[in-house]
């Protein structure tokens, strides 16, 4: 946990956020258009993994900030993943039955 709230853990806290919040739009935009294909499977799949090991060395190193970064970063990837592979199987499926 976090044992004192310092400068460090602020400023960890305060890129955390900011981080997460970078994804926002594209969530956001791939809900408005119902489509993913401006995404890269390659770089959205890449992104998944590394939250899953950067989630892991948070959680060993029983460090509190960046479990929580990794935790948020991990549901915002996890989004990310799923609706591309939602929305491109939909389109998929919507051009074969055309």
């Amino acid at each position: 946990m976090i044992s004192e709230l310092n400068l460090t853990n602020i400023i960890g806290l305060s890129a955390s956020f900011v981080g997460l919040g970078i994804r926002i739009p594209q969530i956001y935009k791939i809900y408005k258009t119902k489509s993913a294909t401006d995404l890269s499977s390659i770089s959205v799949t890449t992104a998944f993994f590394n939250q899953m090991l950067w989630f892991s060395y948070a959680y060993l190193q029983n460090d509190f900030s960046l479990l929580l970064s990794a935790t948020g970063h991990f549901i915002i990837c996890s989004t990310l993943l799923f609706t591309k592979i939602y929305y491109d199987r939909k389109k998929r499926l919507n051009e074969v039955t055309l």
